[in-house]
C-alpha cells in the first residue's frame, strides 16, 4: 500500500485540470532506489491514468516542461483504469515511453497536452523533490486531493493514506547544553514530537535502520554519526552528518562519510581488490551514496554519489575518487564547490601514486597557469582526504575535463568533446576532426590549418610534450572545437606524470610512430612553416618557463608548500604501494630541470639539421624596464639561451619609469623592439642610461 502525504501549502501548489480523459497520476523527479533500469541507470517517470471505461492511446500527446516538449510516438495504449508509465530519461531510442529530457527536481509545472496540440489534457504543480519521493493524486484520478508519497510505486495503484505535513527539521547539536564538550559527546535536538535514529558506522539512518537517540551520543573514537529526525504526519527531515577525530578537527581538505558496505564489501563495495575487482566496474550501478563536508567552511555536509575515477589509477591501491551531484542523491542543485567562484556538478579527487607523480603535475600544471602558455590544463587543489573519519592520503582536488569545463573556458555555449588515440566522440560530433587532421597530415598551407586548428595550442601541447619525454602522449588525448562560428579545434594537457629521463632522445621517440599520433610531431617537423614556430616557441620556453632558474624555483616553492602533506601522503600509502621517498623525488625533478634544455636542444638541432647557438644575454634590472624574447619574459641578470641557426628570434625590451633605450649592444638594431639572427650573435643585451631631470 502506498504511504501518502499531504503537504498543507497553499492552495496553488499542486493543480490539475478537469478535463476528461488520461490523467497524470504520479510522477518522480528525483529517482534514487525505486527503479533502476538495466543499465544501472535511475530515471525520472510520470505514472499517466486512464480514469475512464474505454482504451486511450496517447500516441500524439505532449509534455511540455520548463520551455522543453516531447511528443510522444505510438502506439502507447492504456487500458481502462490502468496505468502507463513515461520514463524521463533523455533516452528516445529506447522506444516511445522514453521522453526526450529529465524532470527539473527543483519544480515545476508539467503539462500534458492533447493530440491536437491546443488542448490542456492535464497539468500538474510540483514543488522541489527530494530522492525517492514522489508526489501526486492521494488515490487515482482523485481531482482533489494531492499528496507527497513517501514510498513510490510506478504502475500500481495511489490508495491513499494518512496525510502528511510538511517536512521533519532536521537534528541539531544542541548548544544549550554548553558545558559539554561536543568532541567527546555529541547532544542533539529535534523538532517536538519528532524522534532520532541515527547511525556510527557510516550508514543512512532511516526509519528502519539506526539507533534510536536517548542521550547525547559518547565520541570515544574516529567515527561518523548520521542522524535523521521523524515525526508522524511528517517527512524525514534531510540528514544530519558530522565526522569526529580524536584529535583535532581537520580544518582543511575534504572529508567523506558513507555506508563502509558501499566501499569495502566484497559484492557491493567499490574500492575492492581480489577476484572480485570492483574498482574496475564503471557506471550508475557503481556509484555510492556519500556525504561530503569541504573543511574550513561554514558549509555543512552534503549528499552525493561517489565512485571510482579513472584508467591507470584503477590498478593501485590508492585509488581516485569522482563526486557527483545528482538530483537522485539530494545534492545541491548549484553544484560542488571546486573553488570561491566555480561550481560543477561533478569534482574529482585525483589520487597521485606518490610525490613523483604529485610534483610533475603540479609542476606542469602551474608553468602553464603562471605563464599562461596556450594549452588548457585542470587547474587543481591540494587537499588531504579524510574517508569515515580515516586519513586517506593527499588529493588534489580539480574539474573533470568535460562538457561543462570546457563550455566555461572557452565562453561557448557548447562544445564538440573528442577522446583518445581513436578521437572517440564524447560530445557533439566530429564531422570537421578528420579534415582538418587530413589537412595537417598533407602539410597544407598555414592559414588552411589555422582555420581548423589552433596551431598555438598544438604547438605548446607539443613543447611540454617533448620537453617531459610523456611517455603516454598517444594515450592520454582530449581535444575539443567550442561550436561557435571559427571554433577551432584545441587540445587539454593531462596526466603528465610519466615523464622520461633527461638524457632520452624524446624527439626521436615521438618522431617514430608509425600512425599519425598527438601531438604530431613528425609533421611540425617537416611542415615548412610550423618547423620554425615550434623550434622558435621552444627557444622562448627554454629561456623562460623552462629554463633551470625558473624551474628550481618553482619546484623548490612547491616542495616547500607541500612536502608536510607529501610526507603524511608516503607514509599512510609506502606499505601498499612503496614509492620513492618525497625527497627523493624532489632531488630527481632537480636534475631533469637543470640537465633537460641541453639535451632536448641538441636532439632538436639533430632532427632539423640545424646548429644550436648558445647566446649570452644581458638582462636589465627589475627596476630598469623588461626584456621579452618571443613575448616571455626574461630573468634579469646574465641569462644563457638556446637558439636555432637560420631561426630568427626576436626581442622587445620595455623600459621602466626613468629609463630608455640608448641601443643593443651584439646587434646592429636601434628600437626597442629588435630581431637577431643566433648564427651572427654570440652576446645581446639593451643598452640603458637614465633620463636626467
Amino acid at each position: 500500500m502506498k504511504k501518502g502525504c499531504i503537504l498543507l501549502l497553499w492552495t496553488s501548489t499542486f493543480a490539475a485540470s478537469a478535463q476528461d480523459g488520461v490523467l497524470i497520476n504520479e510522477l518522480q523527479a528525483a529517482n534514487r532506489h525505486t527503479h533502476i533500469a538495466a543499465d544501472g541507470s535511475t530515471p525520472d517517470w510520470v505514472e499517466l491514468f486512464n480514469p475512464t471505461d474505454k482504451e486511450i492511446d496517447v500516441a500524439g500527446m505532449r509534455f511540455a516542461v520548463v520551455g522543453r516538449t516531447h511528443i510522444l510516438k505510438g502506439p502507447l495504449p492504456i487500458a481502462p483504469r490502468a496505468h502507463r508509465i513515461i520514463w524521463f530519461d533523455g533516452r528516445t531510442d529506447r522506444g516511445p515511453d522514453h521522453a526526450g529530457f529529465t524532470l527539473p527536481r527543483k519544480g515545476g509545472t508539467l503539462l500534458l497536452i492533447a493530440a491536437d496540440g491546443l488542448t490542456v489534457q492535464d497539468v500538474f504543480t510540483y514543488p522541489a523533490m527530494a530522492g525517492d519521493l514522489s508526489v501526486g493524486r492521494l488515490s487515482d484520478g482523485d481531482r482533489e486531493q494531492w499528496s507527497f508519497f513517501t514510498e513510490a510505486t510506478p504502475g500500481a495503484p495511489n490508495t491513499g493514506g494518512r496525510p502528511v505535513h510538511g517536512r521533519t527539521a532536521t537534528p541539531m547539536v544542541d548548544t544549550s547544553l554548553a558545558l559539554l564538550d561536543t568532541r567527546t559527546i555529541l547532544p542533539l535536538i529535534a523538532d517536538q514530537g519528532a524522534w532520532i535514529r541515527y547511525t556510527v558506522d557510516g550508514t543512512e539512518p532511516t526509519a528502519e535502520h539506526g539507533l534510536p537517540y536517548e542521550h547525547p551520543i559518547e565520541v570515544d573514537r574516529d567515527m561518523v554519526v548520521r542522524a535523521r529526525a521523524f515525526a508522524d504526519g511528517r517527512l524525514p527531515s534531510k540528514e544530519f552528518c558530522s565526522t569526529f577525530h580524536r584529535g583535532d578537527a581537520p580544518t582543511d581538505g575534504i572529508t567523506i562519510a558513507m555506508d563502509e558496505t558501499g566501499l569495502s564489501d566484497d559484492s557491493v563495495g567499490i574500492n575492492v581488490e581480489g577476484a572480485h575487482a570492483n574498482f574496475s566496474r564503471r557506471g550508475r550501478s557503481w556509484e555510492r551514496l556519500a556525504m561530503v563536508k569541504f573543511n574550513g567552511t561554514a558549509d555543512p555536509p552534503v549528499p552525493i554519489g561517489l565512485s571510482i575515477h579513472g584508467s591507470g589509477s584503477r590498478s593501485l591501491p590508492k585509488r581516485s575518487f569522482k563526486l557527483h551531484a545528482r538530483d537522485r542523491y539530494d545534492s545541491p542543485a548549484q553544484g560542488l564547490r571546486l573553488s570561491d567562484a566555480e561550481l560543477f556538478q561533478e569534482g574529482i579527487l585525483r589520487a597521485d601514486a606518490g610525490a613523483h607523480t604529485y610534483l610533475r603535475n603540479r609542476f606542469v600544471e602551474l608553468t602553464v597557469l603562471r605563464n599562461e602558455l596556450h594549452v588548457d590544463v585542470q587547474p587543481s587543489r591540494p587537499v588531504p582526504l579524510y574517508l569515515n573519519g580515516r586519513y586517506w592520503g593527499l588529493y588534489r582536488w580539480m574539474p573533470p575535463k568535460d562538457r561543462q569545463w570546457l563550455e566555461r573556458i572557452s565562453g561557448a555555449g557548447a562544445v564538440h568533446v573528442l577522446e583518445g588515440p581513436a578521437a572517440r566522440v564524447l560530445s557533439g560530433s566530429d564531422a570537421t576532426f578528420g579534415p582538418a587532421i587530413a589537412q595537417l597530415m598533407a602539410l597544407a598551407p598555414f592559414d588552411s590549418l589555422q582555420r581548423q586548428i589552433d596551431v598555438a595550442n598544438l604547438i605548446d601541447l607539443a613543447c611540454l610534450d617533448l620537453w617531459t619525454g610523456r611517455a603516454d602522449h598517444d594515450l592520454n588525448v582530449r581535444l575539443y572545437r567550442p561550436r561557435v562560428p571559427g571554433g577551432r579545434w584545441r587540445w587539454v594537457l593531462f596526466d603528465m606524470d610519466l615523464w622520461a629521463p633527461y638524457e632520452e632522445n624524446s624527439v626521436e621517440r615521438m618522431a617514430s610512430g608509425a600512425a599519425a599520433e598527438t601531438p604530431y610531431i613528425p609533421q611540425l617537423l617537416a611542415h615548412p612553416e610550423l618547423e620554425p614556430l615550434l623550434l622558435t616557441r621552444m627557444c622562448a620556453l627554454l629561456s623562460t618557463a623552462l629554463s633551470p632558474t625558473v624551474g628550481e624555483d618553482l619546484l623548490d616553492s612547491l616542495f616547500s608548500a607541500d612536502r608536510v602533506w607529501l610526507e603524511a601522503d608516503h607514509a599512510r600509502w609506502n606499505d601498499e604501494m612503496p614509492r620513492p621517498a618525497p625527497a627523493e623525488s624532489e632531488q630527481w625533478m632537480s636534475e631533469f630541470i637543470d640537465q633537460r634544455p641541453g639535451y632536448l636542444s641538441a636532439y632538436l638541432g639533430q632532427a632539423t639539421g640545424r646548429k644550436v647557438r648558445r647566446i649570452t644575454v644581458q638582462v636589465p634590472a627589475e627596476d630598469e624596464g623588461t626584456l621579452t624574447l618571443e613575448g616571455m619574459p626574461l630573468r634579469p641578470g646574465t641569462q644563457e639561451i638556446f637558439c636555432f641557426q637560420g631561426i630568427p628570434m626576436r626581442m622587445v625590451f620595455t623600459p621602466a619609469e626613468g629609463i630608455e633605450l640608448d641601443g643593443w649592444k651584439g646587434t646592429g638594431g636601434d628600437g626597442y623592439a629588435i630581431t637577431f639572427e643566433p648564427e651572427r650573435t654570440k652576446r645581446i643585451g639593451p643598452v640603458l642610461r637614465r633620463i636626467v631631470p
